[in-house]
């Protein structure tokens, strides 16, 4: 998570690790996404970010989340843990 920390730090000041987990968490109770998907929503949520902004911060979410064992990542696919 602290490359989350770090991004959050230096890209934006609308997201805390907390929150860009339960961001992404909030997203997959929605269904399997994609790492796009995650980074669209963390755009919409603050329009400051551009696309390559929230990409980085989506992969790095992703990332911490999936070294916790909270998120799968199958292919393209990110899924909460345990679920197919």
């Amino acid at each position: 998570m602290e490359s989350l920390k770090y991004l959050i730090d230096n890209i934006c000041a609308n997201f805390t690790v907390e929150s860009m987990s339960s961001l992404v968490k909030t997203q997959l109770g929605q269904g399997p996404c994609t790492i796009g998907d995650i980074a669209r929503e963390i755009e919409r949520r603050d329009r400051s970010l551009d696309i390559k902004s929230a990409q980085k911060l989506a992969e790095a979410a992703v990332e911490g989340l999936a070294q916790s064992g909270d998120v799968s990542v199958e292919g393209a696919y990110v899924r909460p843990a345990g679920r197919t």
